[in-house]
């Protein structure tokens, strides 16, 4: 009996997670199923909960999950290689650690990533690329980063959260996000400078619905990557959508920082879809020198934090795990912000954001 209890203890997690994989490949196949039944319906209740768990701790749970289990890596390869731990029983653990992590992200959160896209979502119809539009939508985004310009007042993250907050609140019918969607703590990642030499800003921890910026970030960065991590924890997987979200929510913000914060943003995105076009250095004579000196402020501030090998490791392995969970361009996914801000622009709802 007792043989038989183990037998299905070490094959359970296992079982979970072909029950996982055939709920993905569902929900991968009818997005509108997706949406109804995880995203409005499952999640929520899995963030109330997660959310009302991790805000009352300072430090991040998710960051001592990851420590923890490398911990138990390099122990269990010690066990191996001094032969206190049989290879049979090295294998049989880690696959078992495997499934149940894999399991736990994708109820957790991850199915997320087979939702329907924004433009589906948000009603926005989706437009071909075309190089004027995007020259003249770069020109409004010059404008209205001109416009926005000041220093930084007040570097308080709690006082961004709370206007993050407020913004969000405002635009979730626009948004289409059950806001308030728990509870958020934006907390600091326990290794920023590990993470500041791979020029990662901030991450979401899928594990406790925690919200993660890196403590190194510039203050131009603080808003909007706070506003980025946001909106993962809203049920946002793409990168290009988290970007538009994080833009928009920073513009309607009625604190003017976190403002230029966005559109600052939004313009470093269009100088860099925009580099091979010809008429693209008038626009960009066309920024105001304050504007020009903190964009190289803020190169230089990431330029300074980067180490080339390990930034180029991460990127690796960002774009392999963006491109397994169902976002094909994997860290180009990132630019697409550009393309759906000009798909804002050419539609109905442009007024909002690009007022005269």
């Amino acid at each position: 009996m007792n043989l038989i209890k183990k037998h299905y203890r070490n094959i359970f997690p296992f079982f979970l997670a072909l029950i996982t994989f055939l709920a993905s490949l569902v929900f991968k196949n009818f997005p509108s199923i997706t949406e109804r039944f995880f995203t409005q319906w499952f999640y929520p209740k899995v963030a109330f909960v997660l959310s009302n768990i991790s805000v009352y701790l300072s430090f991040s749970l998710d960051d001592v999950i990851y420590t923890m289990l490398v911990l138990l890596l390099l122990l269990a390869i010690l066990l191996l290689l001094t032969k206190r731990m049989r290879f049979k029983r090295f294998l049989l653990r880690f696959l078992q650690v495997f499934a149940i992590l894999y399991t736990s992200f994708y109820w957790l959160w991850g199915f997320n990533y087979y939702r329907q896209d924004a433009h589906v979502r948000l009603d926005l119809p989706e437009s071909k690329p075309d190089n004027e539009v995007l020259l003249q939508v770069l020109k409004e985004v010059v404008r209205h980063t001109n416009d926005a310009y000041c220093m930084c007042e007040k570097n308080d993250q709690h006082h961004y959260q709370e206007m993050l907050e407020n913004s969000y609140e405002q635009l979730q019918d626009f948004l289409k996000i059950d806001y308030p969607l728990g509870v958020r703590r934006i907390k600091y990642i326990t290794y920023s400078d590990f993470f500041a030499k791979a020029s990662i800003a901030g991450y979401y921890g899928p594990f406790f619905n925690e919200v993660h910026i890196n403590s190194y970030l510039s203050v131009w960065d603080v808003p909007v990557v706070s506003a980025h991590e946001m909106s993962h924890q809203f049920g946002v997987t793409s990168e290009a959508e988290a970007n538009f979200y994080a833009w928009m929510v920073c513009v309607n913000s009625k604190d003017r920082f976190v403002n230029y914060s966005g559109w600052m943003y939004a313009l470093n995105f269009f100088i860099y879809q925009s580099s091979t076009f010809i008429d693209r250095e008038k626009l960009i004579e066309m920024i105001r020198p304050e504007v020009i000196n903190d964009i190289r402020a803020r190169h230089l501030h990431w330029e300074k934090l980067t180490n080339e090998g390990i930034n180029r490791f991460a990127g690796k392995v960002n774009d392999t795990y963006l491109k397994s969970n169902n976002v094909g361009k994997g860290i180009d996914d990132y630019n697409g912000m550009v393309q759906l801000i000009v798909d804002l622009y050419l539609s109905d709802k442009m007024v909002r954001f690009f007022n005269p």
